[in-house]
């Protein structure tokens, strides 16, 4: 048996950002799973400036999707509050 490679120990927190990123952006969950993508995907970057890790490219994919969906809630819930007042409800 053979131990891991010391360069990938970490790389699942790149994964894990990005399929919350994805998840939060393509079905709808919005902050649901938008914030623990942008967090998971921050613990990824650091471990690859640390060596931990080799995949900072897919943990800012899943930062930025993060922050797509967290910014696109935002904006969602103005626009419904700016309707439901311009309609009286």
């Amino acid at each position: 048996m053979s131990a891991a490679a010391p360069g990938r120990a970490r790389n699942s927190l790149g994964v894990w950002s990005l399929v919350l990123g994805g998840a939060s952006f393509l079905l709808f969950l919005g902050v649901l799973t938008g914030i623990p993508a942008i967090l998971v995907g921050n613990d990824g970057r650091r471990a690859v400036r640390a060596g931990e890790a080799d995949n900072e490219g897919v943990a800012m994919a899943g930062v930025l999707l993060g922050w797509a969906s967290v910014a696109l809630t935002v904006v969602g819930a103005g626009v419904v509050a700016y309707l439901m007042v311009a309609n009286g409800t």
